[in-house]
């Protein structure tokens, strides 16, 4: 986070001498998480508002065996908001989220009254023994941050509200495990047009080549060549190139190669 965004929020929370107040109106919340593949999970975090917020501020800490890639604000509720900071420290473990609707010269609208998605957090597991992800406020100092809604009173006074919000475990499905053993799967759908998706498994990390054959053994597509992640892994393959007719996928890493057929039909 730049001193200048950090000035600005120091103004936002700090400087405007608000009234702190807790409502349980205003809630923060985690929805379920979603397993994706390579080892990420996203954690879409959820706020209810009784009031427009003129701001928010939310510092949390995270527990150990992931490491926070990114906070995706992407169609969220906050999409529009011209600031939207994520200080992440994995060191420590805590990331401190700053918003604001308001930067620019052209007016905007404070978040309204509602519920929903303002953040999705993007976890990688590092521990694969991990089951669960906690998530629980937190406080810094120099700059001072707590998990905080800013909005207006009815006379235009800057107020500040603490949400409710419980120390939460957002469990995985079933953790998440890697593959026993390598294995190319059959292209789904077969026959295709002119896409189809190929799925390969992995035990751990290795430098993989996934390409695509004709009948005379030419090879026409690579589909990935590169050092690929433990884990589940699917290709998109798109033959809107390439004539109707049989090909070869092939898939080569150090300790694995298999070859299936798979068919396109136009």
């Amino acid at each position: 986070m730049t001193k200048r965004l950090q000035m600005i929020l120091v103004i936002a929370f700090v400087l405007l001498a608000p009234t702190l107040i807790f409502a349980g109106a205003n809630k923060f919340s985690v929805a379920k998480a979603t397993p994706s593949t390579d080892n990420i999970v996203v954690v879409p975090l959820e706020i209810t508002n009784s009031v427009a917020l003129a701001a928010l501020d939310i510092p949390l800490k995270f527990s150990e065996g992931v490491t926070l890639k990114e906070v995706d604000f992407t169609d969220t509720r906050v999409d529009y908001f011209d600031l939207k900071v994520a200080n992440i420290d994995n060191e420590n473990h805590t990331v401190i989220i700053g918003l604001l609707p308001q930067l620019s010269p052209v007016a905007k609208p404070e978040l309204a009254v509602g519920e929903g998605v303002i953040a999705n957090l993007v976890f990688e597991i590092n521990d694969q023994s991990v089951t669960e992800i906690s998530l629980e406020a937190t406080e810094t100092e120099a700059p001072n941050h707590s998990l905080t809604f800013v909005h207006h009173g009815d006379e235009g006074d800057i107020i500040l509200t603490s949400p409710v919000f419980s120390n939460t475990i957002v469990a995985l499905s079933n953790g998440i495990e890697l593959p026993d053993s390598y294995a190319l799967m059959q292209n789904y759908p077969n026959p295709f047009n002119p896409t189809s998706n190929i799925a390969y498994s992995l035990p751990e990390a290795a430098h993989v080549e996934l390409s695509v054959y004709n009948v005379l053994g030419q090879k026409v597509m690579v589909l990935v060549d590169g050092q690929m992640e433990a884990g589940e892994h699917l290709v998109e393959f798109d033959g809107s190139s390439l004539s109707s007719g049989v090909y070869f996928y092939r898939i080569s890493s150090d300790n694995f190669t298999e070859t299936k057929k798979m068919v396109m039909l136009k």
